[in-house]
């Protein structure tokens, strides 16, 4: 009989520490936490983008770049973790393409001129005068002609989702006000280093000499050059204002800068990913291009109280300027694309 109780109390004691270790065992597995697992409402694994860019955190591109990371975080349940490196932490534009083609960067806003190295077309943005206003510039670049363009990055292995504006440039000097092309008397105006350009100022009667941007304060104080263009933002925040005197609001030219990702990266993403990227970009260039018209109206109101003087164009006086670089279209038609120039040229008309 007693054989028989202590045989009934070890299977008791067996089953009960069986029971014990395996709630134990299951307490601690569903504390475990892997390179999968993520808090309640994001399951699966967290993808990292980072997107970069050359301008600082507070202009209207730094700005927009925390957009769209606050809405494709959103958008994700944070399935996607968007890291933004403004400020050239990442490198210059050129470093941040050739990143974004490896696949080291994920994405960024960066400069159509430079983009042109990698997809010649991108040229056709650095025609100047072809767009009338800064409205009709959302309208063609939004349209079949700015996507036309876009699609060339499917080759080099970046999807463009859109374009940003980095500004509208207009023209300072140091000697008089000027409303016309026969104003400029042979000006030294310091330029971009691109041909383009160089043909457009040259083509107005200038003399256009291209060097560094950080050279530039040191040779419109000097004299080496007499002028420069830029958007209001660079001139306020240069101080040119300190050796300029006299701004002609020319809008030559407006900088765009498309929005860009892996294409590698962006095409391993599930459908609702995908389309939190497309959104998250419209969004932050609607987001962009209204800060950055606020930004201009408020370094133009600086620059005049600085003492510049402004002298803005009509539509009539600004056409002659458009009239005077004609050339300049015939002669990179061939470079760019004759077709693509000639969209353009007629969508500027209407």
């Amino acid at each position: 009989m007693k054989k028989i109780l202590y045989l009934g109390l070890f299977l008791l004691v067996f089953v009960l520490a069986a029971c014990g270790s395996q709630s134990t065992s299951n307490g601690e597995k569903g504390s475990e936490t892997t390179a999968d697992s993520k808090p309640e409402g994001n399951k699966g694994k967290v993808t990292v983008m980072k997107i970069g860019s050359t301008d600082k955190k507070d202009v209207a591109m730094g700005k927009a770049m925390y957009k769209f990371k606050e809405i494709v975080e959103k958008e994700t349940d944070g399935s996607i973790s968007v890291e933004v490196f403004p400020d050239s932490q990442l490198g210059g534009e050129r470093d941040i393409i050739e990143g974004v083609q490896l696949g080291t960067i994920q994405g960024g806003p960066i400069g159509a001129a430079v983009m042109s190295n990698f997809a010649p077309r991108f040229n056709l943005w650095s025609l100047p005068f072809v767009f009338p206003t800064r409205e009709a510039s959302h309208e063609i670049l939004d349209g079949p002609l700015g996507q036309e363009v876009l699609a060339d990055l499917e080759d080099i292995g970046i999807i463009g989702f859109n374009f940003w504006e980095s500004g509208i440039r207009n023209l300072t000097n140091s000697k008089e006000e000027i409303k016309s092309p026969d104003d400029l008397h042979n000006l030294k105006i310091r330029t971009l280093e691109n041909q383009i350009q160089l043909d457009v100022w040259t083509e107005l009667g200038a003399i256009p000499t291209p060097m560094a941007f950080p050279e530039l304060f040191t040779a419109l104080q000097q004299g080496i050059v007499d002028g420069q263009e830029n958007p209001f933002s660079v001139i306020a925040e240069a101080n040119f204002n300190e050796v300029q005197k006299y701004i002609t609001e020319t809008q030559h030219l407006i900088g765009v800068n498309p929005f860009i990702v892996n294409k590698k990266f962006f095409e391993g993403l599930s459908g609702e990913e995908q389309e939190a990227i497309r959104k998250a970009a419209d969004e932050a260039q609607a987001f962009q291009r209204e800060e950055k018209a606020k930004e201009d109206a408020s370094y133009k109101q600086a620059l005049i109280e600085r003492g510049m003087i402004i002298t803005e164009l009509t539509p009539e006086e600004r056409q002659v300027w458009a009239d005077k670089i004609k050339p300049v279209y015939d002669k990179h038609k061939k470079e760019i694309g004759e077709d693509l120039v000639n969209k353009l040229l007629e969508a500027g008309k209407k």
